[in-house]
């Protein structure tokens, strides 16, 4: 009777570690547990869903509870008598953007910024403040429907004397080996870092991670199922990077890739964050992209904004711009802002398309953003899980 009683009272222990444990699985619980206001449909606008797929006209995106209901054409999804209804006025309706690449992100009017151009998620790969105080404000901006959605890494990762410390004397952690960095990677894991970035970047004589040194990082990260991301900017860094494992590069390379380092890219499911107006479009930027989206490469929307002056904090118009002169189509370019970048965070569960289930967040624009990406500067409605935090709709 008592081994009886001791099995259940353990089942019941591991059930709770579970439950407190699993972030996704409480927010789920939440999402059920409010309260079930009336539906909110969007009408008489053009469905661009991030998936790729053609465009839906006369469209209508139903959200309920902060979430799609579900998203199609007028015919396939009726609208419940009791619905809100929102008119786009012809617009066309999109998936928020997520910004893979950013810095200096725990700004309110940063994130409030970003959100309101439709900007909705935000990933900072690299912050000054000590992380602690990075995953502290990240939960206390994420209550705030104005300001976009943080992941955060943390510090950038590097060795002593390594860059950013030099020349940019902008702080970072320093690993002194490999045993240094599973234990300094741990920590920082356990404060709440979504992702960790590391630097190769070896400027003229900077030293930088080993190979054992970043596959330790890389190994440790992956155990706790967080992805790494790696600023790169040489192909002899791409190699050691390719090499640890990496899950995602930021920047172009700006000498040239070889046919055969991109086609291992691809296979490896390795995603490129290109960032070409924070390069200026240097060296070989352009063309390494084009062939790396050529042969199915998947590229992710980053900008670097919020370190280098110049760079857009909002809708960055200017990178898209800057991806399509490169030769990528502007359906490619969405989708790189919204499914794929989505992907690159490990949140597509919950966000960048518009599909039923996932949080209603999305933006809507007057003019046809795949004819002209300029069109994006102008948006008349953003949706933040749900919620409607800016409108100027006629």
């Amino acid at each position: 009777m008592r081994a009886r009683y001791f099995a259940r009272l353990v089942l019941l222990v591991v059930a709770l570690a579970a439950w407190g444990g699993n972030a996704a699985i409480q927010m789920r619980y939440k999402d059920r547990l409010r309260d079930r206001g009336p539906a909110v449909a969007l009408v008489n606008g053009t469905l661009i869903d991030g998936t790729g797929a053609n465009p839906v006209a006369d469209a209508v995106v139903l959200i309920r509870d902060g979430r799609i209901a579900a998203a199609g054409s007028r015919l396939a999804v009726p609208v419940p008598a009791d619905a809100q209804r929102v008119d786009v006025a012809g617009g066309y309706i999109l998936p928020g953007f997520i910004n893979t690449h950013v810095h200096n992100a725990l700004r309110e009017d940063y994130l409030k910024s970003w959100a309101s151009e439709g900007v909705t998620t935000v990933r900072d790969v690299g912050a000054a403040e000590p992380y602690s105080t990075v995953f502290r404000l990240r939960q206390d901006y994420g209550i705030d429907p104005k300001c976009a959605r943080l992941v955060a890494a943390g510090p950038l990762v590097t060795v002593p004397g390594g860059y950013p410390l030099v020349p940019n004397h902008f702080p970072a952690m320093a690993i002194l080996s490999a045993d240094d960095a599973r234990t300094k990677i741990s920590e920082l894991v356990d404060a709440g870092a979504d992702v960790i970035k590391i630097t190769l970047e070896p400027g003229i004589g900077l030293p930088v991670l080993t190979l054992e040194q970043a596959e330790a990082i890389v190994q440790t990260a992956h155990s706790h199922n967080v992805p790494v991301t790696v600023h790169a900017t040489q192909v002899a860094m791409y190699r050691r990077a390719l090499d640890a494992g990496v899950d995602d590069i930021c920047h172009s390379s700006q000498n040239r890739l070889s046919d055969e380092m991109i086609s291992e890219m691809v296979q490896a499911g390795v995603f490129l964050v290109p960032t070409l107006t924070a390069q200026k479009k240097a060296g070989e930027t352009m063309s390494n992209l084009l062939r790396f989206v050529a042969v199915g490469g998947k590229v992710a929307l980053g900008n670097d904004g919020g370190y280098l002056a110049g760079l857009e904090i909002g809708m960055p118009v200017t990178e898209l711009e800057a991806m399509r002169e490169a030769g990528m189509s502007p359906m490619q370019i969405l989708v790189s802002a919204t499914r794929t970048a989505a992907e690159v965070l490990h949140i597509d569960r919950d966000l960048g398309t518009l599909q039923r289930g996932k949080r209603a967040d999305l933006l809507v624009v007057s003019r046809n953003p795949l004819e002209d990406l300029r069109a994006l500067r102008d948006v008349s409605l953003v949706m933040h899980s749900g919620v409607i935090i800016k409108s100027e709709l006629p």
